[in-house]
Parts: structure tokens; sequence; C-alpha cells
């Protein structure tokens, strides 16, 4: 392993978010290389505190979340649109938190035509 290639797993490693092989990978370059030994000492030291901080910080009042998701019944969760002005055709799928979950349409000329719907 290189230290460019140490040195884009450090932080990863320090939020605890490497996977188990490439930790070993870079553990193993770290006991060899000294100025990436430093930067790992560094994040993690880093990682604890901002952990630590976080920690301290109070929670959300009772009810905040069951009032934001009352206040996102229905607002679209996931949009995706494809489509060519030249040809003028469009294609959009969406998902929303009402009943019908995934909807879409096929746009054709300006004409929307419902194509799908679970």
């Amino acid at each position: 392993m290189t230290c460019d290639q140490a040195r884009g797993l450090i932080p990863l490693y320090a939020a605890r978010a490497l996977s188990e092989s490439d930790g070993a990978g870079l553990i193993e370059h770290v006991s060899r290389c000294t100025v990436c030994q430093t930067e790992l000492v560094e994040a993690m030291q880093l990682g604890h505190e901002l952990r630590a901080t976080f920690g301290r910080l109070p929670g959300a009042p009772e009810g905040t979340w069951l009032s934001v998701a009352a206040r996102t019944v229905g607002m679209p969760l996931l949009q995706v649109d494809l489509g060519s002005e030249m040809a003028g055709l469009s294609l959009n799928v969406g998902a929303t938190r009402t009943g019908t979950p995934i909807t879409g349409s096929l746009s054709i000329l300006g004409r929307e035509v419902p194509v799908l719907r679970i």
C-alpha cells in the first residue's frame, strides 16, 4: 500500500467505516510508515473528540420527529427524470409516502401517459 492509498483510508478507519481487510492493509502500512502513523493517530483523536462532543449534545425535543414526519407526508422521497427535449420524450419515476409508493409516467410531445404504478 502506498502512502496516498493509506491517506485515503485513514478517515474511513477513524470513522469505523473501513472493511476488515482494508483495515488490515492499512495497519500493516502504518506499522512501517511513521508519517501515516502520525496521521492515523491524529484522525483517531479527532474522531474520538467528535464522538464525545456529539454525545454531549441534547437530543431533539419529544415529538420533533413525529412533527417532521407529519409535515412530509406526500412529499417526494425520490424523483428521477430522464428525457430528451429534442425528441419530446421524458420519463419520470417518483416515490412518496402516500398510498401509491412508486409511480412513473412517460411524456411524449407534452402528453403524459402513466406507465408505472407499484
